[in-house]
């Protein structure tokens, strides 16, 4: 997915004379070891629900740079991550330009959700130990805020009053396919634990596509696990019926 409408000479220029929040030996630092976490928690999703051996992970830009112009493609490409979509996020960021060094204030800023192999995941640190400060990369690097996994916690907006087995899943679509051929792909995946897939229900919305399952709540983390799913929720009583 690209985003960044600008030339990477252009986008060089302009965050090389940008204020940034954080300097570049601070913030490989703090991202690294976030990088190692993430590799931690990818390693220890059951490989069952990982098809392919894929992952999903989030990457959170301050809110200074959340806009479509300081969309860090070069620093994804080097680290072999594909966006798969963008959320707004809120963030108490480490740095603030607003408020006071005594107060920490919530802001909006971009989640870019990725989704790379696990292998990939567990080289990242080294790959961001190893990029340039005097690169667009590097340049790039000083704008993020956060890198972290994202959880079947994050992923499942189910009310613990809710009893039916029905389930709306929005879901990304997977790199290289359509989004008719994701469904069909996720279809296979979710029969495989014991979920059916409406097969008359689809439809998409800002970048994603929505279908109905039915199964046992018990097994969700299967579904929640998966490397393309964005939320679980309860479907409109309309939907259902």
């Amino acid at each position: 997915m690209t985003i960044n409408p600008y030339t990477e000479e252009v986008q060089f220029e302009k965050l090389k004379n940008a204020d940034k929040p954080y300097t570049y030996l601070v913030n490989r630092s703090t991202l690294v070891e976030q990088a190692r976490q993430l590799w931690h928690d990818v390693a220890d999703i059951e490989a069952d629900f990982c098809p392919e051996n894929f992952a999903q992970a989030s990457i959170t830009m301050h809110p200074a740079f959340a806009s479509q112009q300081a969309f860090p493609e070069k620093l994804l490409q080097l680290c072999g991550l594909f966006c798969v979509g963008t959320k707004r996020v809120s963030v108490f960021p480490r740095f603030s330009y607003i408020g006071t060094d005594d107060e920490t204030t919530d802001e909006t800023s971009i989640a870019i959700i990725v989704v790379a192999k696990r292998q990939t995941f567990q080289a990242m640190a080294s790959k961001l130990e190893e990029i340039d400060e005097n690169s667009l990369a590097g340049q790039q690097l000083m704008t993020i805020e956060s890198i972290e996994s994202v959880t079947s916690y994050d992923r499942m907006d189910i009310p613990n009053d809710y009893f039916d087995d029905i389930y709306l899943v929005g879901l990304y679509p997977r790199p290289g396919l359509t989004t008719e051929g994701s469904k069909a792909d996720f279809t296979t995946y979710a029969e495989s634990f014991e979920f059916e897939v409406n097969p008359d229900f689809f439809y998409e919305k800002d970048g994603l596509y929505y279908v109905l399952i039915r199964g046992a709540r018990y097994k969700l983390d299967s579904i929640s696990e998966n490397p393309f799913v964005s939320t679980i929720l309860v479907p409109p009583k309309k939907v259902k019926s």
